[in-house]
């Protein structure tokens, strides 16, 4: 009698247990999801940019960057250039810019600013 009593608490208990098993596991799903959106440029566009620093046997170092941009609006190429002496007593900076227009005309200008500390 003592082995059935017994046999019937551990099937009662693997029941339960089961049963309460099942009970508190819950299945759960994450989703995420991420969206990127970029802007694709009219058919007939292009960007460039280029950037380098140079440094001479003097140790001057230069930074030059360099833009440019087309689409049905015409075009835009910029240049910057800055020159520093090794000792930073000298600075040069250049500034151009050119826009062409789809029609034809064209407008450039070009700023070079030296500093010289003594």
């Amino acid at each position: 009698m003592k082995k059935h009593l017994l046999a019937g608490a551990a099937a009662f208990a693997m029941m339960t247990g089961i049963a309460f098993a099942q009970g508190t596991s819950s299945e759960s799903s994450t989703s995420t999801q991420s969206t990127t959106t970029q802007s694709v440029p009219p058919v007939g566009s292009y960007n460039s940019y280029e950037k380098q620093r140079n440094t001479d046997s003097n140790g001057n170092g230069t930074e030059t960057s360099k833009t440019f941009r087309s689409n049905g609006n015409g075009s835009k190429a910029t240049s910057n250039s800055e020159t520093t002496s090794r000792d930073g007593s000298e600075q040069s900076a250049s500034h151009e810019t050119q826009i062409d227009s789809p029609e034809g005309s064209s407008t450039s200008s070009k700023t070079t600013t030296t500093t010289t500390d003594h």
